[in-house]
């Protein structure tokens, strides 16, 4: 899938030397030359028509070497090599094997329990396993996509017949014939353009149509700027043409961007990283505590048996193993971040991937495109001038079409010598279901969890539907003018009046459309020669339409049919303000006309050396259209919003740098009006020493490569706006890479709607696709896609990822306290050696069940008052899982837990008569007694008191009830304490969560299911108990209230934040 541009008879020397070919020189050849270079094309220079092409030996030859016109699909991991990779983490192997030593133990021993632990550890792998399989497999469609923009079908000219064939046959060489409505097939050099237009928003993210031409391009042009050139993908407009093929499948420019995209690698999400990251410490600390344990209990308790050094590692280092284990965290984590995206989508922001919805809250830069993004991707008439004079869409619409006033004659040209169409109903009635069609394709590309029928939900709301669905079909400019002037049914009454004689098409060369149509009242001359008067609409550039009038429309001027001649001084108005309109990046637009009269039956003609047999000077000029796709209403709002928040936003647009001037500073990008300006064709970027960092910047694509690490790191730190203009898509790419390397950290989105986004929106670390109007390619290359296809939603999907970033370090600062008391609960055991504090399925039970709605409560926490005020956060330093949040939960909150648990548990077995002292007594300190598996029976030495096997069980029991009611219910305290970080809960407010409430009531339905139940509380080995473990989890919650009230307090009153202060707040 090469590129041909040698001389054909060196193709007999094989596939090897035909790939290594030079860069491309057909585009700067003319039409003698290309048919000299392709000689086995057989093209026919005087009559392209009568070319005879290929043969078809030859093109099947040449298929064999090229290969198909199709794509190369990426390869694929299968799909149960997938499933396994899930258990490829650290976390989920630590839970395997407490799984399997469970289940070991079990066999070996007969514990009951240990079975119970072993089935419920392997239910949580597998269930972790498959979530993350169905979250990772809603996989690369990317390559799938980019086929779905190509043609299936072209007409190709071979042996000397023209053919429809499949385009997946064209080989380079061969002649293919295009018209209007047809997708071009592979990338070609026109040899013949009659009139045609291209769009090729898709690819180079203009939206303006490009005027295509035969014309050999000016050597040195850059690919997308060569007119003379048509990209595979590309829809035709108007006119027809001829060309030549010069490269198919992954060659063309649409096949590069799928190698980018493909060669691109998924980037990890910030908090995917901290995540494992916490995983490995998690479990570092984990087996460090429970190896230590194992050998310290071993040596203490004198285990010299097989049986017995087994036994101690099961209920030593198995049972620690589980306890610093938070088995719950990564089902705790999914369901915020699942909340998280059921309100971002009720936003209209739909996450692809549930880690996004914190990626976005992280962002400091976002790379955003223009077309379609910021704007509206549709064409608009902003500005109107005629008559020497401004005038707004606002002023009184016109009352007579039939006039000669400029205002008359103004709407008579923009909408006859138009060659847009109004939709039919039966048509808009189809653009109306394609609509809907889009809206539920994208929802079913979306995992399908709990916000997918939220994100249904918010569709049907956005009330869109009639907005969507265009009036006109055809040209964007001709549409944009129909738009602007079809008051009072203005279109249809003026074509049904004034029916078009005679066309003369848009071309390169004339750079003028006109149209002859007949006036709608008929003058005879004679009575013997019947005479008409026809009327002469012309619309083109500016420069050219007024080079071929002599006159003007002016309202003034009514006693000469409302003409005025064209004089210096009016010349110099013309310039100014197609000057204005040209520097504001508009697309302009003029108009003129004449009247004059013919024979009715008259045969009006032009040939292609410009020879009419109709009046094309001395026309009148009747004024000018501006013409661009303008921001959207809310972008530059949402653009101050980002600045607010401390988030950088570069415009990288494929389009003109005027217009990409113009729009950035309409909505407020470029806020500085000294810019630096590194444009196409200019010096070498000047010492930085010399730019401002006030000032913005406007950079031609053509000079990205130019930037130096010091320019880079200067246009990252200034603060006046950066704006990238004609950007390729690899050099879109390659500013994402950059602005991620000198970001210092930083995490860039990249928003974008065209294939040619598609590159960045993958090398982004979050891609945000406009999900409406998008193409499918960018849709499937992206994260986030906004259904609105409105940039301001990106504001609310920051604010959601902050707020959910906060939640989940609330959450692990909630979940990470009750893991202190439970290793303690059995480090007592092996290394003082008194009966357990826990159960191994009390433990679990904690995870997996009592703090599992509290602590996705937290996800419907509302954010604290600073959140959008707050700077991005620093990847280095503002760590999910920091240092200090360890400090706050392990040893603060943890120790005030323990505290009040050995508390209970100490009264527990006071009420019963013994001390935790007796259990250092000789005979007494063996860990066969009170426990669940006790079967002899122990005499007290202190009290003389005997104590029964039942007996034993019973108070081990009660122990284990008591402390883990103290545990669990302090934890329902402290949910309270952990609602804020910074501000005062009581400013923040207890009761506005409701859910918080919800959960702790499940939680302690939970702890009385688990404690009081006969049977369940058998199976934990738990029993009841009375007052006291309950009014000590009360005391416990108080203590850690006045503690965090008070360190938040001095954190907020503090002008100095010192050690001590960074220590104690998280």
């Amino acid at each position: 899938m090469a590129d041909i541009h040698e001389p054909e008879e060196d193709l007999e020397t094989g596939p090897e030397e035909i790939s290594a070919a030079p860069p491309m020189v057909e585009p700067f050849s003319s039409l003698e030359d290309i048919a000299l270079l392709h000689p086995q094309s057989r093209i026919d220079t005087s009559n392209l028509d009568r070319s005879r092409g290929l043969t078809a030996e030859e093109a099947s030859r040449r298929l064999n070497v090229y290969g198909k016109n199709v794509l190369t699909p990426p390869p694929k991991t299968p799909e149960w090599l997938r499933f396994l990779q899930q258990f490829n983490n650290l976390f989920l192997m630590l839970l395997i094997i407490c799984a399997v030593l469970s289940l070991i133990s079990y066999a070996l021993f007969g514990d009951i329990n240990n079975l119970y632990v072993g089935i419920v550890l392997l239910v949580v792998v597998f269930l972790t396993g498959v979530e993350g399989f169905h979250e990772e497999g809603k996989a690369l469609k990317t390559i799938d996509s980019f086929t779905k923009i190509l043609a299936t079908k072209c007409r190709v000219i071979r042996d000397g017949k023209h053919d429809e064939v499949e385009a997946s046959s064209l080989v380079p060489g061969d002649i293919i014939l295009v018209k209007d409505g047809e997708k071009i097939a592979a990338d070609l050099v026109l040899l013949q353009c009659r009139g045609l237009k291209t769009d090729c928003s898709m690819i180079t993210g203009e939206a303006e149509l490009v005027n295509c031409t035969d014309n050999p391009s000016k050597p040195g042009t850059e690919m997308f700027e060569c007119l003379n050139l048509g990209f595979s993908g590309s829809l035709c407009f108007d006119g027809s043409a001829v060309g030549l093929v010069l490269k198919t499948g992954d060659s063309t420019a649409i096949g590069t961007f799928a190698k980018l995209v493909s060669e691109t690698e998924a980037r990890a999400s910030p908090l995917e990283v901290e995540v494992r990251n916490f995983v490995k410490l998690v479990g570092f600390i984990a087996l460090s505590i429970a190896s230590i344990a194992f050998v310290v209990s071993v040596l203490k308790q004198g285990a010299d048996t097989v049986d017995e050094v087994f036994k101690l590692f099961v209920n030593g280092f198995l049972v620690i193993l589980v306890a610093n284990i938070p088995q719950g965290l990564p089902s705790t984590v999914t369901s915020l971040l699942s909340l998280a995206a059921r309100k971002m989508a009720k936003e209209a922001v739909l996450v692809k991937r549930l880690d996004c919805v914190e990626t976005l809250g992280s962002c400091s830069i976002i790379c955003s495109d223009k077309t379609g993004t910021l704007t509206k991707n549709k064409m608009t008439v902003t500005d109107i001038w005629y008559d020497k004079h401004m005038v707004r869409r606002t002023r009184k619409e016109c009352e007579n079409f039939h006039t000669e006033e400029p205002q008359a004659l103004m709407y008579r040209c923009a909408i006859i010598c138009n060659r847009a169409e109004r939709i039919r109903p039966e048509e808009a009635d189809v653009e109306l279901k394609d609509f809907h069609n889009r809206q539920n394709y994208q929802l079913s590309n979306v995992s399908q969890l709990s916000w997918g029928g939220s994100a249904r939900d918010s569709i049907k709301d956005l009330k869109l539907d009639e907005e969507k669905v265009p009036t006109f079909k055809g040209n964007p400019s001709d549409i944009a003018l129909l738009d602007c002037f079809d008051t009072m049914n203005a279109v249809d009454s003026l074509r049904q009046a004034y029916p078009i004689e005679f066309e003369v098409p848009f071309n390169s060369t004339n750079k003028w459309q006109l149209v002859i149509v007949k006036t709608p009242f008929l003058k005879l001359r004679e009575e013997n020669d019947s005479q008409c008067e026809y009327q002469i609409l012309m619309k083109g550039a500016p420069e050219v339409v007024l080079s071929r009038c002599t006159t003007w429309a002016a309202r003034a001027h009514k006693d000469a049919d409302f003409a005025a001649p064209v004089t210096d001084d009016f010349e110099r108005d013309f310039h100014e303000t197609y000057e204005r309109f040209a520097k504001q990046g508009r697309r302009v637009l003029a108009f003129c006309g004449t009247t004059f009269t013919a024979p009715e039956n008259m045969v009006f003609a032009a040939d292609d050396e410009g020879q009419y047999n109709f009046p094309t000077t001395n026309l009148k000029f009747i004024g000018m259209t501006a013409i661009m796709d303008p921001p959207r209403d809310n972008v530059p709002d949402a653009i101050q919003s980002c600045h607010e928040a401390g988030v950088k936003v570069f415009m990288v647009t494929g389009d003109h740098q005027l217009t990409a001037k113009a729009i950035a500073t309409q909505i407020g990008l470029l806020k500085s009006e000294d810019n630096i300006e590194l444009l196409h064709g200019g010096n070498e970027p000047n010492d930085i020493s010399s730019w401002n960092k006030s000032w913005g910047a406007i950079i031609h694509g053509t000079r990205v490569n130019d930037l130096t690490d010091q320019h880079w790191e200067f246009l990252l730190s200034c603060t006046g706006g950066v704006c990238f203009a004609r950007t390729t898509p690899a050099q879109k790419r390659l500013i994402v890479e950059k602005c991620q390397v000198f970001g210092d950290g930083a995490i860039v989105a990249a928003t974008g709607d065209g294939v040619n986004d598609a590159p960045a929106l993958k090398q982004s670390n979050i891609g945000v696709a406009m999900g409406l109007n998008g193409s499918a390619v960018a849709q499937d290359a992206a994260d986030i896609l906004l259904m609105d296809d409105n940039f301001a939603s990106i504001v609310a999907g920051i604010k959601e990822g902050r707020i959910i970033f906060d939640n989940i370090k609330k959450t692990i600062a909630y979940i990470m306290a009750h893991i202190f008391p439970e290793v303690m609960a059995v480090l007592f055991a092996l290394l003082i050696g008194i009966p357990a504090g826990l159960t191994a399925l009390q433990v679990l039970s904690i995870d997996l069940g009592t703090e599992m709605l509290v602590a996705i409560s937290l996800a419907y926490e509302k954010p604290e008052s600073d959140i959008m005020k707050r700077s991005p956060r620093n990847l280095q330093t503002d760590r999910l899982v920091s240092p200090v949040l360890l400090f706050y939960s392990y040893v603060i909150v943890g120790c005030i837990i323990t505290a009040g648990c050995l508390m209970s548990y100490t009264y527990t077995y006071w009420e019963n008569g013994l001390n935790l002292s007796d259990f250092f007594e000789e005979g007494v300190n063996n860990s066969d007694f009170f426990t669940l598996s006790a079967t002899e029976p122990v005499t007290i030495p202190r009290t003389g008191r005997t104590y029964s096997a039942l007996e034993q069980q019973d108070i081990f029991s009660k122990g284990v009830t008591a402390f883990y009611i103290t545990l669990t219910v302090g934890q329902f305290c402290h949910i309270w304490c952990c609602k804020t970080r910074v501000s005062s809960l009581f400013v923040h407010g207890v009761a506005e969560n409701k859910l918080t409430f919800w959960g702790v009531g499940v939680g302690l339905v939970l702890v009385v299911f688990f404690c009081y139940v006969p049977g369940v509380n058998d199976i934990v080995g738990a029993a009841p108990v009375g007052w006291f473990g309950w009014v000590m989890a009360l005391v416990t919650g108080f203590v850690i209230l006045v503690y965090t009230e008070t360190t938040k307090c001095f954190f907020r009153n503090s002008k100095d934040r010192n050690l001590i202060l960074r220590l104690i707040s998280w």
